[in-house]
C-alpha cells in the first residue's frame, strides 16, 4: 500500500509512495489543507522535510486504507460467510456490518466529528446516509462514502431528516426546528463537511428523501 524511504541527515527529503489511488487522493487533499507549504506531491508520492512528518502521513495513509472501499466489505464478507438467511442470522449480519462500518468511519474521519471536531468516541455515531435497510447491496452498506461520523445530536437530527448537507458540505436545517434545537446544533459554528463526490451522490438521495431544497 505504501513505501517510505529517505536520507534526512544530508538534507534530502523523506518519501512516501502510495499505491491505493483513493488513499493518495485523499491524503493529498488533507496535506494540502493542513500545511502552508504542503509537501511535494507527484505520481502518488509525497516528499517530507522531516521524519516526523513522514510518520504522521504514513499513519494517516494506513487508517485511510482500512476505511476505503473495498476493505471493510471484504472483512465483513469473510466474517459472515458461514451465516445463512434466518431472522437471527440477518440480525447478526447487521450487527457485524455496523461494527465494521463504524470502524471504517472512525478511520476515514480521523476519529472526530467533522462538524464539531469532537473526538470523544462514546459521543460519536456512525451515520448512514442511505440507511442500512434501504441500501441496494452490502457494498453500499459498508461503503465509507455512504456515511458520516457525527456527534450524537447531529446524528439524531440527520437520521430523522431534520438536517442534511448540500454539495459544498453546508448544513441544511428544516424550518420546523425549535430555537432550542438550533442553539444546540449551532449551525453557524459548524464546519463545512469535506466531501468526496461519492458522498455528494449519496447526500443527493438524502435531500430528496427528506424534502430539502437548496
Amino acid at each position: 500500500m505504501a513505501l517510505a524511504s529517505g536520507i534526512n541527515p544530508d538534507g534530502s527529503p523523506w518519501f512516501l509512495a502510495v499505491e491505493h489511488a483513493g488513499v493518495a487522493a485523499k491524503l493529498g487533499v488533507e496535506l494540502a489543507e493542513a500545511a502552508v507549504n504542503p509537501p511535494a506531491h507527484f505520481k502518488g508520492a509525497f516528499a517530507f522535510a522531516t521524519q516526523a512528518e513522514l510518520r504522521a502521513a504514513l499513519s494517516r495513509a494506513f487508517h485511510l486504507a482500512r476505511s476505503l472501499p473495498t476493505f471493510p466489505l471484504a472483512q465483513y464478507e469473510a466474517e459472515v460467510a458461514e451465516l445463512g438467511n434466518t431472522v437471527v442470522e440477518r440480525i447478526v449480519k447487521e450487527r457485524v456490518g455496523q461494527g465494521y462500518f463504524r470502524r471504517a468511519l472512525l478511520d476515514y474521519w480521523n476519529g472526530r466529528c467533522p462538524l464539531t471536531w469532537i473526538s470523544d468516541e462514546p459521543l460519536l455515531r456512525a451515520s448512514h446516509i442511505v440507511p442500512w435497510s434501504e441500501c441496494r447491496s452490502d457494498s453500499e452498506r459498508l461503503d465509507v462514502f455512504n456515511g458520516l461520523l457525527l456527534v450524537a445530536h447531529w446524528d439524531a437530527a440527520f437520521d430523522r431528516g431534520l438536517v442534511s448537507f448540500d454539495d459544498e458540505g453546508r448544513a441544511l436545517l428544516k424550518p420546523t426546528l425549535s430555537e432550542e434545537a438550533l442553539n444546540l446544533l449551532a449551525p453557524d459554528r459548524a464546519r463545512l463537511l469535506p466531501l468526496d463526490d461519492a458522498h455528494r451522490r449519496q447526500l443527493a438521495w438524502h435531500r430528496e428523501r427528506f424534502g430539502f431544497s437548496e
